[in-house]
């Protein structure tokens, strides 16, 4: 699923390209892609002009005429191209037809990725925590979180902080030498420093290589992002860590694939035999 870097990539490159344009008429194949009803969405957007593109979290958000606002999640396949592949043009789900007859395509093979419309009297994701973007808002996010939860699960839980996902919640770990499955208030303050460090410098080195392609995620030029070829421990089962050459291990925590070196991020006392038993459920892959 793209995460912050990838979308904050696609918003930034279709900035130059359709702000400033109006929308003509809008096609859906795939009507549950707009989880307003189909009707009302083509009505609400047709001859509206987009007047600013951004991010929120894993969310693009279009601003529209009107204080209309307009989010796009992408989940796992969802992705915005002009020009759609030949093996992509029974995927299209969303048609955007604009005033000079320029077209945007969403394509999405696994029929996740959702659309909704927010007018100026609802407040735009409110469920979503701050971004992840810099030190003390990390860090204020989760210091006080007295929470048994694997600190993991803690990093992709959108309400606690917006953007992280499975890929740089392993590597921001990584960094600080932290466990994917310690507990939240086991990790000491020293610990989260470091960790609230280095996540927004993984994420905002992801951003300067365009984020990171394992499988579906596409640019708007159809793309790939290049930060795969400087990840640490994800997708790298079995191959030798890059600090002590220890191989990387995968394990399973809340059904999704967590990677990392057992000796730069050692279990926490009492949590060895736990850590065996999901690394025997876990997975080659990623």
């Amino acid at each position: 699923m793209p995460e912050l870097p990838e979308v904050e990539t696609i918003a930034r490159e279709l900035r130059p390209l359709i702000v400033g344009k109006t929308f003509r008429k809008i096609t859906l194949p795939w009507p549950r892609t707009v989880e307003d009803g189909q009707k009302e969405f083509q009505a609400a957007l047709i001859d509206k002009k987009i007047t600013r593109i951004d991010r929120r979290g894993k969310y693009l958000c279009f601003y529209l005429e009107d204080e209309l606002r307009l989010t796009i999640h992408l989940r796992m396949t969802g992705k915005l191209v002009f020009e759609p592949e030949e093996k992509d043009k029974k995927h299209i789900r969303v048609v955007f037809e604009f005033s000079d007859r320029s077209v945007l395509y969403f394509v999405d093979i696994r029929k996740f990725g959702r659309m909704k419309l927010w007018p100026k009297t609802e407040p735009l994701l409110p469920h979503l925590g701050p971004d992840a973007l810099e030190e003390n808002t990390v860090f204020r996010a989760l210091v006080n979180r007295e929470s048994r939860r694997p600190i993991k699960t803690l990093l992709l839980d959108q309400e606690v902080l917006a953007g992280v996902g499975n890929i740089y919640a392993d590597e921001a770990l990584f960094m600080a030498g932290i466990h994917p499955l310690t507990p939240a208030l086991r990790v000491s303050k020293q610990r989260l420093r470091k960790l609230s460090r280095h996540l927004p410098e993984i994420l905002k080195k992801a951003i300067e290589n365009n984020g990171t392609t394992i499988s579906d995620y596409r640019r708007t030029g159809r793309l790939k992002g290049e930060h795969q070829f400087f990840l640490n421990v994800y997708g790298r089962t079995g191959e030798p860590c890059n600090k002590c050459k220890t191989p990387v291990v995968r394990i399973c925590i809340n059904n999704r694939g967590s990677h990392f070196c057992p000796e730069c991020q050692p279990a926490p006392a009492g949590m060895k035999a736990a850590t065996k038993a999901r690394r025997r459920k876990g997975t080659p892959g990623v």
